[in-house]
């Protein structure tokens, strides 16, 4: 089967491998103990503790396979970069399965020996922040090695000497394939090793490698497909891992429309590796030309959540158009996915060399801050009661509680509540709350609450969450 085929079934029969546990992306080291439980008793994985994070949670070093050719795979050194780890889990249940894929595993823990580390930063993942307890960047702690979970790597690193590297991460969400509306949902790097930028043959097969997983994964997504900044980083492991000798690729698992979740760029995960796994022990990425691997669109910080378009605005007797750009951060809180939104107008003005996740242009409407309903309420209670639709028909994105005992993180309501009345809430400019009005002929048609697009006639009011103030 050639890699194409493979990974075509891959992609068909991802389901049965897919970790159910592991359903969002605030992956926390609690959720993977059980997992990493189940594979002590499997004949296919070695479990061993390879050392305690800085508040004494155990790091896990999995083996799999008996092969010459060694490959080393570490993930969630950010502890808020999770899509490879759950990736990771899929790829333990495929080893664990008994089906049409028999013959190849088996061949695969011939020739290879497999090393996970699936969860490097579980202090950090725990509170789905990036650092570590310390807040330090555990990768940029190599020449250091300040941080147990870097000494850890390092010194797992040197143990297994590998042939081959995959350093796992996730990017923001906003970044595109070159210059286009198309987000980077999977970026791709042979590190380099030096500030000059140097090829040696060990950093050729990464280059090649990385050209082969461009070619498979761009079946699936075309044009989703960028190369992750090659700018020497002399405190970053990858960086160093190459320049030690194993060839290392850095994937970076970036955004899909609709994927809050990450669910299918987790699944791109899941066959990339698996992929590269086989082409690995066959040698098939030697066939693929550097010149592949130089095609690869760089990644390009060009998109916003939502984008609207050439819309009228009327300032202090002046009007003109105006774009803007509107992003939405993900805050943590006690919710059961782990967070709400909180969105903010990012940048205004001549946005046509940005694009948008949404994307629309408002030729002819006009558009003014979102209105605060006059009247003051006394409790959360009387707020639930009211007409949604009908206060963003008129315009109203928030409200104003006068009650001092009431102390949520956000407001579950489609509208903002306003609990300090001296916050300014009608304007528009970068960096204030994304809360507007659109109007057409006079009338209106949409409001953005909490940048989220309403058409307040027919949205449903429950798709979104409001912020408090």
């Amino acid at each position: 089967m050639n890699d194409l085929d493979f990974a075509y079934r891959l992609y068909y029969e991802y389901d049965n491998y897919f970790e159910p546990a592991l359903p969002l992306k605030r992956t926390k080291y609690s959720d993977i103990l059980p997992l990493i439980d189940r594979l002590r008793n499997s004949n296919i994985f070695s479990v061993n503790e390879i050392g305690k994070s800085v508040l004494g949670k155990e790091i896990f070093l999995i083996t799999a396979g008996r092969g010459k050719t060694k490959i080393f795979l570490w993930s969630q050194m950010h502890g808020d970069e999770s899509t490879a780890t759950r990736a990771i889990f899929d790829i333990f249940n495929f080893f664990l399965s008994d089906d049409n894929m028999t013959d190849f595993r088996n061949r695969l823990l011939e020739q290879t020996t497999l090393y996970f580390m699936p969860m490097l930063n579980p202090d950090g993942a725990e509170i789905f922040q990036r650092r570590n307890f310390f807040n330090f960047d555990i990768n940029r702690d190599f020449a250091r090695l300040q941080t147990p979970e870097a000494k850890i790597l390092k010194t797992t690193f040197d143990l297994i000497n590998a042939d081959f590297g995959f350093n796992l991460h996730d990017q923001s969400r906003l970044y595109s394939a070159g210059h286009n509306f198309k987000q980077a949902t999977i970026s791709l790097l042979a590190p380099p090793f030096d500030i000059e930028n140097s090829i040696n043959d060990i950093r050729i097969k990464s280059m090649l490698l990385t050209g082969k997983i461009f070619n498979i994964i761009s079946s699936f997504i075309p044009g989703h497909i960028a190369r992750y900044s090659d700018e020497y980083e002399p405190r970053a492991f990858g960086d160093n891992f190459q320049k030690l000798g194993t060839s290392t690729i850095l994937i970076e698992s970036g955004g899909w429309k609709n994927d809050p979740e990450k669910l299918f760029v987790r699944k791109m995960n899941f066959i990339t590796l698996l992929t590269s796994f086989k082409s690995i022990m066959e040698g098939t990425f030697l066939n693929e030309s550097l010149e592949t691997y130089n095609s690869i669109p760089l990644n390009q910080k060009d998109l916003f959540d939502l984008v609207i378009r050439n819309l009228k605005i009327n300032n202090n007797g002046f009007e003109y158009l105006i774009d803007i750009g509107i992003n939405r951060e993900e805050i943590s809180c006690s919710l059961d996915k782990g967070y709400y939104i909180k969105s903010t107008i990012e940048d205004t003005g001549d946005l046509s060399v940005f694009f948008g996740y949404e994307d629309f242009d408002f030729t002819g409407m006009e558009i003014s801050a979102g209105k605060t309903y006059p009247v003051l309420f006394e409790s959360i209670k009387e707020i639930e009661n009211l007409d949604f639709h009908t206060l963003h028909s008129q315009g109203y994105t928030s409200v104003i509680l006068r009650d001092k005992n009431f102390t949520g993180e956000y407001s579950p309501l489609p509208i903002n509540i306003i609990t300090d009345q001296n916050i300014i809430q009608n304007e528009i400019k970068s960096g204030t709350s994304a809360n507007l009005i659109i109007i057409k002929d006079r009338q209106i048609k949409y409001i953005i609450l909490n940048g989220f697009l309403i058409e307040p006639k027919v949205s449903d009011n429950d798709l979104i969450n409001g912020t408090i103030n």
